[in-house]
């Protein structure tokens, strides 16, 4: 294969690599194959001339991750963007990695259906891209991970055969869920092709309360006893320099922002709006029906914003989880999804290991970092994991062709 005439694919399916660099490193090619046919011929010759490949979607996260030691062929699979097959009546539905989030949302909204799970960005971002980095957003407590949601894919291994994995319909459980392992792989094992997945009927009602707080409200274990007991779809906490992205109708002043989410059918939703109104008081701000969508959206898109990253899981799922880290450089720009007790870190470059041991040291465990810090800074690796994440990448890409394959076996994706 040559950069000037790609071996087995039309000249047509070649594209500007410069589109797809990593850490400001472009590779040598970029191919975006229209059909499955042309992903597994691509496959098999990158395998053949010994390249390094990675898949792509729109690059919604990939393109913040730094290049990796080799890095020779971008696989866009973004026009695989088919509905496959959409089963109203069984809640189900299979479509092609490339569909946009925002493509699902418009066909499920016809039946009053959707997919609940939150990919930042998503008039542009894949149904690929949000399976290959397990993104869910701020309502992943409630309605669980792509990897909790995904009952069946299709997807390409290195040497461009083709493998199904689970099935269509909820009831199907034959065979090894391989499917579930690619969730949150980055495309380090395989190229994901297709995927089926479990919908839920649209909530008869939606509605986000939007309160000021400071250190003191966010501390006060006392004032938040309340949230385990109820049923929010989401409960966020938002610090007052990333709030500026939020919609107007819930930008507050200088403090932070908390932002309660309920989904569920009107007698319940206002029951649970009583309580949390009893305990926090009148709210800034009242959303309801598709501003709460919107809400929730741009919830996600916090969690993309560019520059560097640490994401943490946290033991208490209430905002007073926050307590020992306001005053870490960087809690101003926090994303804090208290449920899920997932909370995502904006420091600046020069505080990134300063805040990941912080961080640790207050009871955080780090997850995932993007810049200049290992992902196990301030606490030791898991070296049960990284054996098996080794032996499941040895049994997938035996010959490490997939370039993110490497940082995933590691923990650093």
């Amino acid at each position: 294969m040559s950069a000037s005439s790609p071996a087995g694919l039309a000249a047509g399916r070649s594209v500007d690599p410069a589109r797809y660099a990593l850490g400001g490193r472009a590779p040598k090619l970029a191919l975006r194959p229209t059909d499955r046919d042309e992903v597994s011929e691509a496959l098999k010759v990158a395998g053949r001339e010994g390249l390094a490949v990675v898949p792509w979607g729109a690059g919604v996260a990939l393109a913040h991750e730094p290049a990796p030691p080799r890095y020779d062929l971008a696989l866009d699979l973004s026009a695989l963007d088919r509905i496959v097959e959409y089963d109203p009546e069984d809640l189900t539905l299979t479509a092609e990695c490339g569909v946009t989030i925002a493509a699902l949302r418009e066909t499920l909204a016809a039946h009053r259906q959707e997919l609940p799970l939150e990919a930042a960005h998503a008039s542009r971002g894949t149904l690929g891209g949000l399976l290959s980095a397990d993104a869910s957003g701020s309502r992943r407590l409630r309605f669980g991970a792509p990897h909790d949601r995904i009952l069946g894919a299709r997807f390409a291994l290195a040497d461009g055969t083709r493998v199904r994995s689970g099935g269509k319909v909820v009831k199907n459980v034959a065979g090894y869920a391989t499917h579930r392992l690619l969730c949150g792989s980055r495309g380090g094992l395989a190229a994901i092709i297709e995927a089926s997945l479990k919908l839920a009927p649209a909530p008869e009602e939606r509605v986000a309360l939007c309160f000021d707080a400071d250190a003191a409200l966010l501390s006060d274990a006392a004032r938040w006893t309340w949230l385990p007991r109820l049923e929010p779809s989401f409960a966020s906490v938002v610090g007052p320099s990333a709030a500026a992205a939020l919609p107007p109708a819930a930008l507050g002043g200088t403090a932070f922002t908390v932002i309660v989410g309920l989904e569920d059918d009107r007698t319940w939703v206002t029951e649970q709006e009583s309580a949390v109104i009893r305990a926090l008081g009148p709210p800034r701000s009242r959303l309801g029906g598709d501003q709460v969508v919107s809400l929730a959206q741009s919830l996600a898109d916090l969690e993309e914003r560019e520059g560097p990253r640490l994401t943490f899981t946290a033991a208490g799922n209430t905002p007073a989880a926050l307590a020992r880290i306001l005053g870490l450089a960087g809690s101003g720009r926090l994303v804090f999804h208290a449920p899920a007790g997932r909370l995502h870190l904006f420091p600046e470059p020069a505080e990134l290991a300063g805040c990941a041991i912080a961080a640790a040291e207050a009871g955080f465990t780090l997850r995932a970092a993007r810049g200049a810090v290992h992902p196990h800074q301030g606490q030791p690796p898991r070296a049960g994991v990284l054996a098996l994440r080794g032996r499941i990448r040895a049994a997938l890409d035996p010959t490490g062709a997939f370039a993110l394959g490497e940082r995933w076996a590691a923990g650093a994706l």
